[in-house]
């Protein structure tokens, strides 16, 4: 089912600018709606849902997207009532408008095509009118309303397009229309919603500044304002197009724009765009194609660059010049974690109301920045990481109180910036892993573990495939996919997981990944004539192997001591005279190699995207020579412990 067309034209530019718009209006709403205290709300948060709410309104009306019209009229009508304290704000009421706003986001995507079909909102819509009428029927307000001065008397069906538009509104008496020629068009109107209401509509039909307004509450119901004899309102009939029908067209995206700056809003909404016009003054929207494109093309010139370098020496101006783009580029790429963040609170919200559990989210560092393919496929990770705090690390208010804590407890979302990584904690204050119960688990499962094992070899087993210590599996977890999902997300990223845990005070996850999926860091070794490359941030040291510290060990296969450990070893060359230590997770292993050949950066292209996965290959390059060099998974190649040495196929 396709979505019906808008209104004016060929709006592609002007809908492109009301989705924009309207998901960042509807990510502020939902900020400020999960912070709003019933018990004490905030005035200006409610100012500023009803004004979000109103300028999502006012677009989609002229763009005629009437079912978000429709529907967020009502959640004006209600946020009204609260503003303007006709009654208390309750929870009920906040949950109704996180789930009006879910539709009108589903609304959104189904105009933009990324929704399959229309959103059914008859419910929630019905529930927000019960919500306005439990604090008795909404006052009918009674306006006498001057539109003028006009070059020419407006036609019938303008003024039926008019009154289609008010009748969206709610309750809508037969206005008494006077429509002056070449003068000014006169009625009295009475309906439910407000004076900004009636300007949304009006402004579709004339400027701003053509419109006069005047409460009229005390006149007679039904009394119109005394003009000139009028012309009766033709009968309801299809709007004729806008360029017959008097409405002003716009010949540009900016100029739409700028008209509903400039119309019908308060001083406080036009502070709010005079900031944001300065904003965009220093600023412009890219599309991702056109960026991703630009990295593409900088990954090229870095190899150019180190083909050159190769084939004729250095080139110092060159080199620099390149590392100075690569950077700029990246750093355009580059976006705030509080993208990733910022749904957080809302499932925090969700989670602690479906357990019975009192719970609170503590954020910090949500400007730390990366790049944004990196934060497209960090998301996941980090939600199964808060499902879990919430549902298995937190309990209940009862037995928190038991144990002597606060009954609400609490879960701290961190991001920092280390070097060339970033590294998220996830940590709760919960009841943190019960070490005997994870090895019984791991005992009826079969697992081989010792009894004495350190507790960070223990806290690994959560992470295996299936593995759960939940009794009862709900809808949110129990099947133990969670944990193993985060590990493999992380690991394809290139990152890495690390786990703490103390017995009653709560757990920690601390996730680090690079900041950039596109060009890394590596060392470059030679094994059997071939290349390869490590991600330096993978690599702990190298060193030249002395025979004696080779060992075979029963039932661990080839070790090399280093210092007082016993590293396993993979072989990738036929030397055996030089190894690199790589580390995943705090699991050591040694790579014999034939030779170092240098630290350099590379550019990441996709094995699987160009031709399948290898198990133990984590991507692919192109080196100054020409040849593709392999990049190792070392992730993969340390976790093989006790399965058996590694080789590249």
């Amino acid at each position: 089912m396709k979505p019906p067309a808008s209104r004016i034209g060929d709006a592609g530019a002007f809908q492109g600018i009301f989705f924009e718009e309207a998901d960042e209006h509807l990510g502020a709403v939902e900020k400020l709606l999960l912070v709003l205290d019933p018990a004490a709300p905030d005035a200006e948060a409610l100012n500023g849902i009803f004004r979000a709410v109103h300028s999502i309104k006012g677009s989609a009306g002229m763009l005629g997207f009437e079912e978000i019209v429709a529907l967020t009229h009502v959640l004006e009508n209600l946020l009204d009532v609260l503003r303007k304290k006709e009654r208390a704000l309750t929870r009920a009421d906040v949950d109704a408008l996180l789930r009006a706003g879910d539709v009108v986001k589903l609304q959104i995507a189904f105009r933009r095509g990324s929704h399959a079909a229309a959103p059914d909102k008859e419910a929630i819509e019905a529930e927000v009118r019960a919500l306005v009428d439990a604090g008795g029927a909404p006052a009918r307000r009674r306006f006498s309303v001057t539109l003028g001065p006009l070059a020419e008397a407006m036609e019938g069906a303008t003024l039926q397009t008019m009154l289609d538009g008010l009748a969206t509104m709610g309750e809508l008496e037969s206005p008494q229309i006077n429509n002056i020629a070449g003068g000014e068009v006169r009625f009295s109107v009475s309906l439910a919603g407000g004076e900004a209401d009636l300007k949304s509509v009006l402004e579709l039909v004339v400027s701003p500044e053509q419109i006069r307004i005047e409460k009229t509450d005390g006149a007679p119901r039904g009394t119109p304002t005394p003009s000139a004899p009028q012309p009766p309102v033709e009968p309801a009939r299809e709007p004729a197009p806008l360029a017959d029908s008097g409405i002003e067209l716009f010949t540009s995206a900016s100029a739409w724009r700028e008209r509903r700056r400039a119309g019908g809003r308060r001083e406080s909404d036009r502070q709010i765009e005079r900031e944001r016009a300065q904003g965009d003054a220093s600023s412009i929207r890219v599309s991702v194609e056109k960026l991703d494109r630009l990295v593409n093309l900088v990954g090229e010139l870095v190899i150019t660059e180190a083909m050159l370098t190769q084939q004729h020496g250095a080139f110092p101006e060159l080199s620099r010049h390149t590392r100075n783009l690569q950077e700029a580029v990246m750093a355009i790429r580059m976006v705030p974690i509080s993208a990733v963040f910022s749904r957080f609170p809302r499932l925090v919200r969700e989670l602690s109301q479906r357990f019975g559990k009192e719970v609170e989210i503590k954020m910090s560092g949500e400007t730390t920045e990366l790049d944004r393919g990196m934060i497209e496929k960090i998301t996941d990770p980090l939600t199964h990481l808060v499902r879990n705090a919430v549902d298995h690390g937190l309990e209940t208010p009862e037995a928190r109180r038991a144990a002597g804590k606060p009954a609400c407890g609490t879960v701290w979302l961190s991001a920092s910036q280390r070097g060339g990584s970033i590294v998220i904690e996830v940590r709760d204050n919960g009841r943190g892993l019960d070490r005997s119960r994870i090895l019984a688990k791991a005992a009826q499962r079969g697992m081989a573990i010792a009894p004495d094992a350190p507790d960070r070899e223990v806290w690994q087993l959560i992470f295996e495939p299936g593995f759960s210590t939940v009794d009862t599996v709900t809808d949110v977890s129990g099947r133990g996919v969670g944990m193993d999902v985060v590990r493999r997300n992380i690991h394809v990223l290139g990152g890495k997981v690390d786990l703490a845990s103390k017995a009653g005070e709560g757990m920690s996850v601390t996730v680090s990944v690079p900041l950039t999926l596109a060009i890394i860091d590596a060392m470059t070794v030679g094994a059997n004539g071939k290349t390869y490359v490590l991600p330096l941030a993978s690599v702990v040291e190298s060193l030249k192997v002395e025979p004696a510290k080779l060992r075979s060990i029963a039932g661990h296969g080839r070790t090399l001591r280093v210092r007082e450990d016993y590293l396993p070893v993979h072989q990738l060359g036929k030397s055996e005279s030089i190894a690199v230590v790589v580390e995943s997770e705090g699991t050591r292993a040694a790579l014999l190699v034939d030779e170092l050949i240098g630290q350099q950066q590379v550019v990441v292209k996709s094995l699987e995207t160009n031709f399948r996965k290898v198990p133990g290959i984590s991507a692919a390059t192109i080196m100054g020579d020409g040849r593709v060099a392999l990049i190792l998974d070392t992730a993969h190649i340390v976790n093989r412990q006790g399965e058996g040495a590694w080789q590249p196929s």
